[in-house]
């Protein structure tokens, strides 16, 4: 269990070690946070390199 604590002007929620760590996320990942209302939840998923779009592009070296 978390407590939500205020740091400056907002509220905060810490993730423990074990979570971070099962989750492959270290300190300075960014990460998108979003609100489900519907089912008083909150949705945390990892943003940049680890979700790139994939365009199976193939490059050849050139050859003078």
């Amino acid at each position: 269990m978390r407590k939500i604590f205020k740091t400056g002007h907002s509220l905060a929620v810490t993730l423990s070690k074990k979570v971070l760590e099962d989750l492959g996320w270290k300190e300075g990942d960014r990460v998108e946070v979003n609100a489900d209302a519907d089912h008083r939840r909150v949705i945390i998923k990892p943003v940049g390199h680890r979700e790139q779009l994939s365009l199976g592009i193939k490059v050849r070296p050139s050859f003078k």
